[in-house]
């Protein structure tokens, strides 16, 4: 037996004696040569190929730059934060803040994305603790802003913000967003739900600035806003300028 059913042949015919006339025959084929059209759709058709694959691994922006794919990690609004040395007092209000001239704690932990962000000896830095819901940070962050685009930020002091206080509850939520359409163009420091980072620096109030020089130490701290004249007279005094 076979393992396929085969097909009843028809009944065969009675034979005519009529001739049939011979069919007239196709030129035969050169061996060796191709049809050009042919080669020219297989041409075009691997070309689309290509393209398709190209468009599907890479996409551009609108001056026709790669652009990179979505980052793996998703922004975080709080992240954790680790505290090395003494914390500074809270800010009272007082003439005289007694973390001036003290070492400030090194604070390390991340942005809302990820990226490692510190606060520790090296340079001149202005932290700046901001409230997403804090009204004067919002009027404060555009000024900051546009303090740095026309160039008044003193050479070599860096400046890193913190985005604490954070609460999905109160208005303006996320800071990521907020920052990211202001144009803050520094680092960010997101900080714990219980806000570590803030209360290492004594923070009662927002905004609140902290310098500290290049050993680390407090030059100064203020708190509420504070217009870009008078920041930028407070680090060139505090660095003896």
């Amino acid at each position: 037996m076979t393992n396929h059913s085969t097909t009843p042949k028809p009944p065969s015919r009675p034979r005519s004696n009529t001739v049939a006339s011979p069919s007239p025959k196709m030129p035969a084929r050169k061996k060796g040569k191709k049809n050009p059209t042919t080669t020219l759709w297989i041409i075009i058709s691997a070309l689309l190929v290509a393209v398709v694959g190209i468009a599907a691994v890479i996409a551009f922006t609108g001056d026709n730059k790669p652009i990179t794919a979505a980052p793996s990690a998703d922004l975080e609004q709080y992240r954790p934060v680790t505290v090395t040395g003494v914390p500074l007092a809270p800010m009272d209000g007082s003439a005289t803040d007694p973390a001036v001239g003290t070492q400030a704690p090194e604070i390390v932990g991340a942005s809302f994305d990820g990226t490692p962000v510190s606060i520790k000896p090296g340079a001149p830095t202005l932290v700046v603790l901001l409230a997403h819901w804090c009204p004067h940070c919002q009027r404060e962050v555009p000024r900051l802003v546009d303090w740095n685009k026309a160039g008044k930020l003193p050479a070599g002091v860096n400046v890193v913000g913190i985005a604490t206080g954070t609460s999905p509850d109160k208005p303006n939520f996320p800071p990521s967003s907020w920052l990211s359409t202001e144009g803050w163009p520094w680092p960010v420091l997101a900080d714990s739900g219980t806000r570590v980072a803030a209360d290492a620096l004594g923070l009662t109030g927002f905004p609140t600035f902290v310098f500290l020089d290049a050993q680390g130490k407090v030059l100064f701290r203020t708190s509420g806003e504070v217009e870009m004249t008078t920041l930028s007279g407070m680090i060139a005094k505090s660095m003896g300028a």
